[in-house]
């Protein structure tokens, strides 16, 4: 069944440009001119970091590991922002929170956390301070654990993504350049 790609697009104009964006992405990421294990790496590490509470420095710690562990700094940019974007942002840290919270017992519930900003004020800064504290203790704690368990997958997953596409791209050009080459030099449509 073909499906008809103008009538779709008018239709779901919204996928569209979503499904556009990932593939653009997808293909930036697998055409790099570098090894798939470096990109693979440089992905998984900006996952990793992307799992990071650190969303004002996270491209330039991206940036830094994937120099010292010599992998794509593209691939781990990209890693990183497809974590911790506006949209995804506060989902993840708040699974995070709940996460940290098994291995640090506080009661920081979201009445808590509300209060908490509600009635800020100089004689009870040192306990918002406090509390604050404990929250981005939570959350990296939630996220160095999913970058643990992400790393992997994330580096297997990759590494096997951009061999496949680059043997699927080598077939096709062995493919053409044979078909090519049956041509006789003076009635090639090309």
């Amino acid at each position: 069944m073909k499906i008809d790609t103008e009538k779709y697009s008018n239709k779901h104009p919204f996928l569209t440009r979503i499904f556009r964006g990932l593939k653009y992405y997808f293909l930036l990421f697998v055409r790099k001119e570098d090894t798939s294990q470096s990109i693979a790496h440089g992905l998984a590490t900006g996952i990793f970091i992307g799992f990071l509470p650190i969303i004002p420095f996270q491209t330039v710690v991206t940036i830094f590991f994937c120099f010292l562990l010599r992998s794509n700094k593209v691939a781990g940019i990209i890693g990183s922002t497809l974590i911790t974007n506006p949209v995804t942002a506060m989902p993840v840290f708040y699974f995070q929170h709940f996460l940290g919270r098994i291995f640090i017992l506080h009661d920081f519930s979201y009445d808590k956390f509300k209060n908490l900003f509600a009635h800020i004020s100089l004689s009870n800064f040192n306990e918002f301070g406090h509390e604050l504290l404990i929250l981005f203790e939570m959350t990296t704690i939630g996220g160095v654990i999913l970058g643990i368990i992400f790393y992997p997958a994330v580096y297997f997953i990759a590494n096997k993504s951009v061999i496949r596409h680059r043997q699927l791209i080598a077939k096709k050009k062995a493919k053409y350049l044979k078909s090519k080459k049956q041509w006789p030099k003076k009635t090639r449509p090309f």
